[in-house]
């Protein structure tokens, strides 16, 4: 992906939303809900993850 809108259309909601998931994660205050809390974590971090790969990855050489 060389053209850097399309990456900044990938990055900017993946990291925003990643972090919606961490936050809800971290802050869940609802007894029973211990597995629920775990997979908003495991979705936040994957989410942040992805978003960041989008940033560090580099665009391929032109032809």
């Amino acid at each position: 992906m060389s053209n850097p809108v399309a990456r900044g259309l990938v990055m900017v909601p993946a990291v925003l939303l990643g972090g919606v998931f961490m936050a809800t994660g971290i802050f869940w205050s609802q007894e029973g809900a211990t597995g629920s809390r775990g997979l908003a974590i495991g979705l936040g971090l994957l989410l942040l993850a992805a978003g960041l790969l989008v940033v560090l990855r580099k665009p391929p050489p032109d032809a």
